[in-house]
């Protein structure tokens, strides 16, 4: 009988050697049978850290999917954090929500640049500045207070004409206006597809609101006034979209095995907007990587990555398309997703991804070989699921929660 471990994968393997002694055999000169019995498990996992993105979009209040998604979780999560389980810390489970947008909530000024501005001494200064820093917190210099950049028309006779306005570059102070100043979006550059942490050359995009400064002096002459009128959300109307100033009201959940607080959490959930499921995908990972410890409180830490006895797992789960990038973005969400996941699954890591397909349409976009985003990001096709109604939703997340908790025989 051998018995070996692998400290690369965890696996446990076994293998006996057996004799049976045979009699009819026996007559031609085999007196006995020899033959080997194997087996190899993965060990049972002591220490479990789980990040669950939920998709929040618009179409989430669509046939009362988002009640029925905050069922399934719930009950996710007393699956891996059952009353009878000892809160010592083995399992910690985090939550990231998206939609058009994500909140960092009160990890904004950890994650995200910042640059102080004086006052603009003319338009071209006050555009320049807007496209070199409209990822970055603007700060009013004077007051200290957070700006975002629009355009301010002046009337100089009868205003019902679009070229009787006159156009100067203004600031908004965020505490102006309904717009949240915790909206994030993806980071560009070297360190765009991995978990590297918050700092220079790595920082997340701040959520500024995009200025319209190169639309129709039409589109301007709706002006700061029409848009505040109709609420910060006016998509394409006025001086600026709203859109990439607006997120969810609430922030990431860290590692945590409150199990109070993450089902309050699940409760609270909202939908409306778009799909950056890339955001969802990217900020998911970023709650289990040990690359980000020092941003999570301590005790929310990720553990490292291959530490024995230590398993990650991300579940993603949306409704449909992932269909919204930030214009600094040179990506699109689902090109963005397939470079995230890839580099998630990486053998050094061993992140497991699973993908949960809540009533998606067919027609979603798919990779080269004809696969939808959840299929090319799952770990194995056996880590996809798809869920047609609330029923198989809840099972979908328990069958989920039980794979990532139970010793798992592999032959």
């Amino acid at each position: 009988m051998a018995v070996s471990f692998d400290e690369t994968n965890f696996d446990i393997y076994g293998s006996v050697r057996c004799e049976q002694v045979t009699y009819i055999s026996s007559l031609i000169g085999h007196d006995k049978l020899v033959f080997n019995v194997k087996s190899t498990s993965t060990y049972g996992v002591g220490k479990l850290d789980v990040a669950f993105i939920f998709d929040v979009s618009g179409s989430m209040n669509s046939y009362n999917r988002l009640a029925q998604l905050k069922t399934a979780a719930s009950a996710a999560i007393d699956e891996l954090l059952p009353d009878s389980r000892e809160r010592d810390g083995t399992v910690r489970l985090a939550i990231a929500s998206y939609n058009h947008s994500l909140n960092a909530g009160p990890y904004i000024n950890q994650v995200t640049d910042t640059i102080t501005l004086s006052a603009d001494g003319s338009n071209s200064t006050a555009l320049d500045r807007y496209n070199t820093y409209n990822t970055r917190r603007m700060i009013d210099q004077a007051s200290g207070k957070r700006f975002f950049y629009y355009q301010n028309g002046t009337c100089n006779y009868n205003c019902g004409y679009a070229s009787n306005w006159s156009w100067n570059a203004a600031r908004r102070f965020f505490d102006q206006t309904s717009l949240s100043n915790s909206c994030v979006h993806e980071r560009t550059g070297t360190n765009a597809f991995t978990d590297a942490a918050p700092g220079s050359g790595s920082w997340i995009g701040a959520g500024n609101p995009r200025w319209n400064f190169y639309d129709s002096a039409n589109d301007k002459y709706n002006g700061w006034q029409n848009v505040e009128n109709q609420g910060a959300t006016g998509y394409g109307v006025g001086a600026y979209e709203g859109r990439h100033g607006t997120c969810m009201p609430s922030g990431p959940v860290p590692l945590t095995e409150d199990k109070d607080a993450l089902k309050a959490h699940v409760n609270s959930l909202v939908a409306e907007g778009g799909t950056a499921g890339h955001l969802g995908i990217a900020w998911g990972w970023y709650l289990v990587s040990p690359e980000w410890a020092g941003i999570w409180p301590e005790a929310s830490a990720p553990l490292p990555y291959r530490q024995p006895q230590t398993s990650k797992a991300v579940i993603l789960m949306t409704d449909g398309e992932f269909n919204i990038e930030h214009p600094t973005a040179s990506k699109s969400s689902f090109r963005q997703s397939m470079d995230l996941c890839d580099a998630m699954k990486s053998s050094d890591r061993r992140i497991q991804i699973y993908t949960v397909g809540f009533q998606v349409p067919s027609g979603v976009t798919r990779t080269g070989d004809g696969r939808t985003i959840l299929e090319y990001c799952a770990t194995s096709p056996d880590h996809a699921f798809n869920a047609d109604n609330g029923e198989e939703l809840i099972e979908v997340y328990r069958s989920i929660a039980r794979s990532i908790s139970d010793l798992r025989l592999k032959e």
